[in-house]
């Protein structure tokens, strides 16, 4: 048998959410009992306080050590080979892999010995002080115990500076040359990201960069609106796309591989998130040719074959406007707008995004939309009735919710900016679309208000800053860990790789 390298101490895991026990068969637990006699049982163990969360050997999967001896394998089927289990008479402390190869761990207890589990080799010490990965490990446990991922990363979240959660829960609107004015937000995890506004240039990649880099381990999402036809900011530098209207002349096949092939060159310039497709059934006020046509079948069908091709190239697709602005009397860049009465929509309008939610994993823009006996005159983007009821518990999304632009007439005629987005994440959605730094500042305040009020629960805050990282494809569970003095600490990128 090949010999498989060690690798190391693994404090935090971005990518643990691929690397369940649900990728093998279920391993089976080893235990190394103060009695000296091993252990086998299915399923999860019995919670042992976790000490260390290492890397399976050869970087596959991950052992998660407890404080009684267990050792617990995620994502591999290979454990350490326990020919006579060494007699454990205190608590282990923690754990390192062993010589590269043998497959062992060595665990260090309480009264400063150690003992080696499938090593009888030298072990290799680096003289590096890695943090031992505790909330990796909980995550770890509570997985193995039936809990779902969601459900671990959101306690994770909660484990974050309030700050860094409450950021997470707007985007700022700029222009291409404003975006070296968000140093600060980005750094400070204030703004979870940057619509970038208006036609760019091929230097926006750069631009995108640096942002990131000061973004360091909680990167920002960067959308754009690249629906085609007349609502594309990109098209100078990555070509133009047809209109959706007029997509429909080519098979959907066509426009999955055609829009996929774009979305990859919008990747390449650091583009993380398009704003795009609009799924209206029909052409009304604002809407025009931006939509596939007036049938819910067609629109379901390039609809889906949009969201599939920006998919496949990297880039988040967020369908709208939720829950259907095709047969709207306004235009909400002007006007609040109604829609047809909700059992109209059912029939109509909402059989795009019920079909989308079904079968991916898009986002969903909520539109500036009155609905007739839903949600009461407010528009959806700001309605309990709409986001928590319609859209997350009736159709089943789970996924990021995205307000409309809160400085657009149909919200500015009633509420400020930073009142609107606290309405909003009030009501559900995770990411309160704003203008620009000014706007994101001041929705800050009034959250953060909010919340040290108790108008806004943290419980809220956690499940959209949640949904917020896993669009990101960060995981929160990957970013808190314990200093020396045991308290709780944001990795900081100057603290730990990137």
């Amino acid at each position: 048998m090949a010999l498989l390298a060690a690798v190391g101490w693994f404090a935090v895991l971005p990518d643990a959410a691929a690397q369940t026990s649900s990728e093998s068969e279920t391993p089976s637990l080893v235990t190394v009992a103060p009695d000296g006699e091993p252990e086998g049982s299915e399923g999860a163990p019995s919670a042992p306080r976790i000490v260390a969360v290492l890397r399976g050997p050869g970087g596959v999967g991950y052992w998660v050590i407890g404080a009684d001896g267990t050792i617990e394998p995620v994502g591999t089927s290979i454990l350490p080979i326990v020919s006579e289990p060494p007699q454990l008479t205190t608590q282990v402390v923690g754990a390192r892999l062993g010589a590269p190869g043998a497959l062992g761990v060595w665990l260090q207890l309480a009264d400063d010995s150690e003992v080696a589990i499938g090593d009888p080799g030298p072990t290799v010490l680096t003289g590096e002080e890695r943090p031992l990965g505790w909330l990796s490990g909980v995550a770890v446990r509570q997985l193995l115990s039936g809990a779902w991922w969601t459900d671990v990363d959101r306690w994770c979240t909660s484990e974050l500076s309030l700050p860094v959660r409450i950021g997470q829960t707007i985007m700022a609107a700029l222009g291409e040359r404003s975006l070296g004015f968000a140093v600060e937000e980005a750094r400070d995890r204030r703004i979870a990201g940057i619509l970038v506004q208006g036609p760019v240039t091929e230097h926006v990649w750069r631009r995108i960069a640096e942002l990131q880099d000061f973004a360091g381990r909680i990167p920002l999402i960067f959308a754009v609106d690249e629906e085609g036809g007349r609502v594309q900011r990109l098209a100078a530098v990555v070509g133009r796309l047809p209109s959706a209207s007029a997509q429909t002349a080519r098979s959907p096949a066509e426009v999955a591989e055609v829009t996929a092939d774009h979305a990859r060159k919008m990747y390449r310039l650091g583009f993380t998130m398009n704003f795009a497709p609009v799924i209206d059934v029909g052409a009304g006020e604002g809407i025009g040719d931006r939509s596939f046509g007036n049938d819910p079948a067609t629109v379901t069908e390039y609809g889906m074959a949009t969201v599939e091709g920006l998919s496949a190239g990297g880039v988040v697709p967020v369908v709208k406007h939720f829950p259907g602005h095709g047969a709207a009397t306004a235009d909400t860049h002007d006007r609040l707008a109604s829609t047809a009465p909700l059992d109209e929509l059912r029939q109509r309008d909402l059989i795009p995004f019920a079909a989308v939610i079904g079968a991916t994993d898009a986002a969903v823009m909520v539109g500036h939309l009155s609905v007739p006996g839903l949600t009461g005159g407010l528009p959806a983007s700001l309605s309990a009735a709409a986001i928590d009821g319609l859209l997350r518990n009736e159709l089943g999304h789970s996924g990021l919710v995205v307000t409309d632009s809160l400085i657009m007439g149909a919200i500015r005629s009633q509420w400020s900016v930073s009142e609107a987005a606290l309405l909003a994440v009030s009501a559900g959605a995770d990411l309160a679309l704003v203008g620009g730094l000014e706007d994101a500042d001041a929705a800050f305040a009034e959250i953060e208000t909010a919340v040290a009020e108790g108008r806004l629960s943290l419980d809220r805050i956690d499940a959209a800053a949640t949904n917020v990282f896993r669009a990101k494809g960060v995981y929160a569970c990957a970013l808190v860990g314990r200093d020396g003095l045991g308290r709780q600490v944001l990795y900081d990128p100057t603290l730990v790789g990137r």
